[in-house]
């Protein structure tokens, strides 16, 4: 019985390993890992704050 409970486990993480990895790929793809600076910059700017300004 330890050695079914022990193939479930690894088979439920390799799935999810499989699951993460295949979103990383996807997102690299579709290029959402571009541009996170300038996305950074319209949410201060939307809140009115000055990252120049010392806090």
């Amino acid at each position: 019985m330890i050695e079914h409970l022990t193939l479930a486990e690894f088979t439920v993480a390799l799935l999810m390993s499989l699951a993460a990895l295949c979103a990383f790929v996807w997102g690299a793809a579709t290029g959402a890992f571009r541009g996170l600076e300038s996305i950074k910059h319209q949410v201060l700017r939307a809140e009115g704050v000055d990252e120049r300004q010392d806090p």
